[in-house]
């Protein structure tokens, strides 16, 4: 890999935790329900700015029962993540959702889409294994908000695991630039409606300008994968990233934001990327050739 890729995948991996970070920083901050309004709106308004920047050409021609249907979706996910990191905390909810690439195989397996497979299956018992052990062995006593957390880390990991293929095919629809704006500010506006029952913990310019720049991290990041730029990118970088981001979220979680894992939920985070690395491709030579068709 060129120095380039080198950086733009440090970078990525560093955006993936830092936007856990900042994450839970802001909705202690703000609360939940404000930090997903302002990551939707605050997506959409840079996503317009960025793609007027690049002077892409934009039409709103719209299929708006899709759009209704990825704005549903993306609020979902942003919802379920940051309650995630707020609640269980930041290295566990990253080990959590971490599990999308098990949920996607489950899922395309029960769909006929994808072949039930010696890999697979072994794939699918270290990553269950882990969650168990993420699950079964907290840091400290468990209580009714950090099984919340573990929880809404897991529907997250669902969501995108069951929708996933579909967004990634989306990404390169002709309008998927209009699509995304559109979803996104259709989600902000209507998780409005909770913010009233949500009430900010301790509203601070700090936190607000947290918002704003994951949401213009993210604008970037679909901007950038909705772009012919994209199909340069080497498919073995990407396999590995998602278990670098976990790692560096771990790492993140106990360094900056004082949490704590057992020795469980480290096992349970080695069984989790085990687990993934062999269904992302990232399989040893020596596992027998047979299992893996």
């Amino acid at each position: 890999m060129s120095v380039k890729g080198v950086a733009a995948f440090s970078a990525a991996a560093v955006f993936w935790a830092a936007c856990l970070v900042g994450l839970k920083y802001a909705a202690g901050s703000l609360g939940i329900a404000l930090t997903v309004v302002l990551i939707g709106l605050g997506g959409s308004l840079a996503l317009l700015a960025q793609a007027v920047l690049v002077q892409r050409k934009l039409s709103w021609r719209l299929d708006w029962t899709a759009v209704v249907v990825w704005a549903g979706l993306g609020a979902g996910i942003v919802w379920t993540a940051t309650s995630a990191v707020s609640w269980a905390g930041v290295a566990v909810g990253a080990l959590a959702i971490s599990a999308i690439p098990l949920f996607d195989t489950v899922v395309r397996q029960m769909r006929g889409t994808a072949p039930a497979t010696g890999l697979g299956a072994v794939s699918l018992l270290l990553g269950i294994g882990g969650l168990a052990l993420l699950a079964a062995f907290p840091a400290s006593d468990v209580d009714w908000t950090f099984a919340g957390g573990v929880f809404a880390g897991l529907v997250a990991a669902v969501v995108v695991g069951s929708c996933g293929r579909q967004f990634t095919t989306r990404l390169q629809h002709p309008r998927a630039v209009e699509s995304a704006i559109a979803s996104g500010a259709i989600a902000g506006l209507v998780s409005l409606v909770f913010v009233p029952l949500a009430p900010p913990v301790n509203p601070s310019l700090g936190a607000f300008a947290v918002v704003v720049a994951i949401a213009i991290g993210i604008a970037f990041v679909l901007l950038f994968a909705m772009s012919h730029a994209a199909d340069s990118v080497p498919r073995g970088p990407l396999a590995v990233l998602p278990g670098v981001g976990t790692v560096l979220s771990a790492v993140a979680g106990v360094v900056l934001m004082g949490e704590r894992l057992s020795i469980g939920q480290l096992f349970g985070l080695v069984l989790i990327l085990a687990g993934t690395g062999l269904l992302l491709g990232l399989v040893p030579r020596w596992f027998p050739a047979s299992w893996r068709a």
